[in-house]
């Protein structure tokens, strides 16, 4: 029962974007990034989903989520997002704004 509750609050956590210490390292724009990136992103780029095993034939597993990459440059992360690559459609700015979007590569482009 305790786990359960756990992961509840953790499920609630993750849902509402309650922040983490690592979030604290982000600057504001790095957060917005994040949240972005959990509000959309994450459905296709999370560990063990379509998108991120779509990556992991092509290249190392690890690199193939992409919040643990340390190769993206902001540049690329919104190329990528509006002309689309591989299976990943581009998406629109009524979908996910220049904002935004600059925010999401602003997070993914972080230094480790």
């Amino acid at each position: 029962m305790k786990a359960l509750s756990s992961l509840l609050v953790l499920a609630f956590a993750l849902a509402t974007g309650v922040a983490s210490a690592d979030d604290e390292a982000l600057s504001p724009q790095q957060q917005q990034g994040k949240r972005a990136y959990n509000h959309i992103c994450v459905y296709c780029h999370s560990p063990g989903v379509w998108g991120t095993n779509r990556l992991s034939k092509r290249m190392d597993k690890e690199k193939a989520v992409l919040e643990n990459r340390t190769d993206l440059s902001a540049a690329l992360v919104q190329t990528v997002v509006r002309t689309g690559i591989g299976s990943m459609p581009p998406l629109r700015k009524s979908e996910l704004s220049d904002a935004d979007l600059a925010a999401v590569a602003a997070y993914l482009a972080r230094s480790r």
